[in-house]
């Protein structure tokens, strides 16, 4: 991960099954690097089923995250025409390019 700028990482926020997994792979990715960047989306938060974004905090540990690491998670739809939430969209695209 010697070229990588910031680390995007994406839980379907509605699978509860395979959160510990994903939790797993998280904090191994983590270890690689403790200074790069991470964000965090927890997608399919419009399913029924889907945890909340303090629950994804919660059930992913970031709070064992490094203080000194920037760390951010965001939570992602789909609207009413099956794409993502456009502001949800911008707010994400602005992010990732204030962190390259």
């Amino acid at each position: 991960m010697r070229k990588t700028h910031v680390l995007v990482y994406v839980v379907d926020s509605s699978d509860r099954k395979r959160l510990p997994q994903a939790k797993a792979e998280l904090h191994r990715l983590l270890r690689l690097d403790s200074q790069l960047p991470v964000v965090v989306l927890g997608n399919k938060q419009d399913k029924h089923n889907a945890m909340s974004v303090w629950e994804l905090h919660e059930a992913l540990s970031l709070g064992a995250v490094a203080d000194d690491r920037r760390l951010f998670l965001l939570a992602a739809q789909l609207g009413s025409d099956g794409l993502i939430v456009s502001r949800n969209l911008q707010a994400f695209q602005e992010l990732i390019l204030q962190l390259v």
